[in-house]
């Protein structure tokens, strides 16, 4: 059974992403290379990636395995950290535009924010590839409005979804306290349409109860929590937005006595939530692997830049996927390794 069920995932998305190349009018690799190609693939090609800040879990694996696909294909990877600054973000941008770089990646703050960079790299002639929010998201009526070659993102909404489900269905009729994320970024936004679909589908009368918002992180989750406990409003069950808020409520819940005694479910997957199911922070989380998120953006950037070849589709979904103690050899690791090249169909082609 290991890795059975996440192999399957991955291969419905290999299979969504393959099918529409049938009929769409992408260049596909041939056994006879032009010369052009010859050349292109010759060149030593120069990545900018510009992540919203390094210092965040999600954010700084991606990057991690980027750099390592790049180290194997010959690529060099400029990297400017943005530090959580959006403006600085931007200016990090007009910094790789001058140099000349072959290809941008952005780690995208919102929808709208991306349409400034996509305009910006238009004007340049480099290409633009975006990471981590879904541009086209008909489920929070959002039309993207400028130019881009691929975006790989997880389905927020579907993720919100799996996290009531889980608890509907392992502590039904749960009153929900759920610690969200940031707001006005487009992925809380989606979340919330998941969460909302899976609390309609409830037959137990599970419902959420009190939605507090963080920065995505321990250090303003955890004075949220402990308000709402001094409150005295009643809950039952977390859903927090990641592992890092999900540390912060524990800890609330520990400086309250309450430390076992409430189900948390958190989503990621990564190295923080490994450690959490050993220490009994958390009892389930909906895994979505940014490992794999950043291998699909550099090989749609390392195809369509050697060889001109473009993605045969401009949107790739993370698989997701509630991982527990009891199925955790089914995890996808976030640290870079070549044994995640198989999850997305090698660098090699599409």
């Amino acid at each position: 059974m290991k890795k059975l069920l996440w192999k399957a995932l991955i291969l419905l998305t290999i299979i969504a992403v393959l099918v529409p190349m049938v009929v769409s009018g992408c260049k596909t690799a041939t056994t006879e290379t032009t010369a052009a190609e010859t050349t292109a693939a010759a060149k030593k090609l120069v990545f900018g990636n510009l992540p919203t800040a390094l210092s965040d879990e999600w954010n700084g694996y991606s990057v991690e395995n980027f750099k390592f696909a790049a180290e194997k294909k010959g690529v060099e990877v400029q990297v400017i950290d943005a530090q959580w600054d959006g403006a600085k973000q931007l200016s990090n941008l007009e910094d790789l535009i001058s140099k000349g770089v072959d290809a941008i990646s952005v780690f995208v703050w919102t929808p709208e924010s991306a349409e400034m960079f996509a305009e910006k790299a238009k004007e340049a002639g480099i290409p633009i590839f975006f990471e981590n929010t879904k541009l086209e998201s008909e489920i929070i009526g959002y039309k993207f409005k400028g130019d881009y070659v691929f975006c790989v993102a997880p389905e927020y909404d579907n993720i919100g979804y799996e996290a009531i489900k889980w608890l509907d269905e392992n502590y039904p009729g749960s009153k929900i306290l759920y610690v969200r994320g940031q707001p006005g970024m487009g992925i809380v936004e989606a979340y919330e349409v998941g969460v909302e679909k899976a609390i309609a589908e409830s037959t137990s009368g599970t419902t959420v109860a009190i939605r507090k918002d963080t920065q995505w992180d321990t250090e303003t989750a955890q004075p949220v929590v402990t308000d709402v406990i001094a409150s005295g409003a009643e809950f039952d069950a977390i859903f927090a937005n990641n592992e890092p808020v999900a540390q912060g409520c524990y800890n609330a819940l520990k400086d309250a006595g309450l430390e076992g005694t409430i189900p948390i479910i958190a989503t990621g997957g990564g190295p923080t939530g490994i450690k959490q199911f050993e220490q009994g922070i958390i009892d389930a989380t909906v895994a979505s692997p940014v490992s794999l998120q950043g291998l699909w953006l550099f090989k749609a950037m390392w195809l369509y830049c050697s060889q001109g070849i473009e993605p045969p589709q401009k949107f790739i979904p993370l698989p997701n996927m509630v991982i527990t103690p009891d199925n955790l050899d089914e995890n996808i690791p976030w640290p870079a390794s070549e044994e995640l090249f198989e999850y997305v169909g090698g660098l090699d082609s599409w």
